[in-house]
């Protein structure tokens, strides 16, 4: 709503694209690559720090496709009209989603740090109790 409204992002009628890429497609990108991760052994770090690139990535790759299909080339058409959004984006989204990789390992090994006990071993045992 921030985005749409005061820093005008496309306005309400973006509303139903931005959900789907960033809430749904990014986040299960970054959800599955980090199971898979961990399921092959890859270090909690690297893992975080991939999930957080790629799903950055992936949320990038779907707007340039939801845009390429709203504005396709004359000439190129869709795939054309594609890899042009996706090279707009990648000269701030790639240095960007590496940085947020990296802010994101910060933030995980803060929290197994100074919550050991609590906030995240609570989750992996099913559910926050409340104290009870």
């Amino acid at each position: 709503m921030f985005q749409a409204l005061l820093l005008a992002h496309g306005g309400i009628s973006t509303w139903g694209a931005n959900t789907f890429s960033m809430g749904v497609a990014g986040a299960f990108v970054a959800w599955g690559l980090f199971k898979v991760c961990r399921m092959l052994g890859v270090s909690e770090k690297i893992a975080v720090f991939l999930a957080a690139a790629c799903g950055d990535w992936a949320t990038y790759m779907v707007t340039a496709a939801q845009l390429a299909w709203a504005f396709p080339d004359p000439v190129g058409g869709i795939w054309l009209s594609f890899s042009k959004f996706l090279g707009v984006f990648s000269i701030t989204q790639i240095p960007l989603a590496i940085s947020e990789g990296l802010l994101s390992v910060v933030v995980y090994n803060a929290l197994l740090r100074y919550s050991e006990q609590g906030l995240i071993q609570a989750w992996w045992k099913g559910g926050m109790t409340n104290g009870k």
